[in-house]
């Protein structure tokens, strides 16, 4: 899946290029810029893309040349005599199309130095400079005058020198540096010198911080502007659609992962059927030598089960007989278990009748012999004493 980022630089890009005018050239910006991060959109003053390096030395303002501000500074430039090389050449700087006013200007010494005093200390107080020729006049192969437009590294921007009558209003004036009314409130344009107004943006170099590409913006082109702020609601919208399908695409990815998961099981399953006529023609043989192994066990015990058949119906007559023969018996038993029921209970009557009569005479001859015993008894004591009255 695309990120939505990528998708949303892209766009961009693509946007700003049709809304440019031909002659502008895209790069990759480098080097330090203020960047406000809570900032939706952010345009920053930058330099041209075909600007060079240099370490530049303020020299003065002046008030009676057209070419106002000038700086020092050394550059490699191409010598050419018997042989082309390289050698660093001094090079002065003048900023294109910044002069004084001399209708306004009362004092121009003290004012020319108060301005470089700025200039010096402020502005281009690093001394980092990028330079943007714009007519190169040769003194000599080592000592050449460019005009150019000058940006200072101002802080972390760059400050565009040909913005310095926007500051400096009553004494200095700009050539070719018009404002354009912008008022595209999505989009914050940090300008070290801000023009007055509100969101008026000079024609110029510019950075656009979200894709860190520089682009130039017409001087006097207003419907350029115009463009501009359309594409950028245009991208808002267009950002916002695809936040939207962004979302359904996430949607869709989680729909396709459940149809691979389901694909891929499916696959096994196929693996597994295709797999399933070899086992099963291998399990078909086995059950085949298996059936044939068991009809044959069947065959062995219907034979067995046929005999035991035929042994069972002979027990089951001889059992029949036997069982004729002991009811029989048993019929005959009864009957002489009956008589000698009867026999017994004659002889238990005969016996208790005899016990009785026993008993009868036996009580008669224990109190017979009770009464014998205690008349000897009365005897024997009746002799006993008088044996001993005779002792006496």
């Amino acid at each position: 899946m695309v990120p939505k980022t990528v998708l949303a630089v892209a766009l961009l890009l693509l946007l700003l290029a049709l809304t440019v005018d031909a002659a502008r050239v895209a790069v990759l910006s480098t080097g330090p810029y203020g960047h406000y991060p809570w900032s939706t959109h952010e345009y920053l003053l930058w330099f041209p893309p075909h600007a060079v390096p240099m370490n530049l030395t303020l020299l003065n303002v002046t008030w009676f040349r057209p070419e106002a501000i000038w700086f020092k500074g050394r550059y490699p430039v191409r010598v050419c005599g018997g042989e082309c090389r390289y050698e660093l050449a001094t090079i002065y700087v003048v900023q294109d199309g910044v002069r004084m006013d001399p209708f306004r200007v009362q004092r121009p010494r003290l004012i020319a130095e108060f301005i470089g005093w700025h200039i010096k200390n402020r502005y281009c107080a690093l001394g980092t400079a990028m330079v943007a020729p714009i007519k190169i006049i040769e003194l000599s192969p080592t000592t050449q005058i460019w005009i150019s437009d000058v940006y200072c590294l101002y802080g972390n921007n760059w400050f565009w020198l040909r913005l310095l009558p926007y500051i400096f209003r009553e004494d200095l004036i700009a050539e070719g540096v018009e404002a354009v009314e912008f008022r595209d409130t999505r989009i914050f344009v940090s300008v070290p010198a801000a023009p007055p107004g509100d969101y008026v943006i000079p024609g110029g170099w510019y950075l656009d911080a979200a894709t860190k590409r520089v682009f130039r913006i017409p001087s006097n082109d207003t419907a350029v502007m115009a463009e501009l702020q359309w594409a950028r609601m245009r991208a808002s919208e267009l950002e916002a659609e695809l936040a939207n399908k962004t979302a359904r695409l996430a949607r869709l990815n989680a729909t396709l992962i459940q149809l691979n998961a389901t694909i891929a099981q499916l696959n096994v399953a196929l693996a597994e059927a295709r797999s399933a006529p070899a086992q099963l023609a291998a399990e078909n043989q086995r059950l085949k030598a298996q059936l044939e192994e068991l009809n044959y066990t069947r065959i062995q015990l219907e034979t067995e089960a046929n005999a035991y058949k035929s042994q069972l119906e002979a027990l089951r007559t001889a059992v029949a007989t036997q069982l004729a023969q002991l009811t029989a018996e048993n019929q005959a038993l009864k009957a002489q278990i009956a008589s000698m029921n009867e026999t017994l209970a004659k002889l238990n009557e005969a016996y208790a009748s005899q016990t009785a009569q026993l008993r009868h005479q036996l009580e008669t001859w224990t109190r017979a012999a009770w009464i014998g015993a205690a008349l000897g008894a009365a005897a024997g004591a009746a002799a006993t004493a008088l044996a001993l009255r005779r002792r006496r």
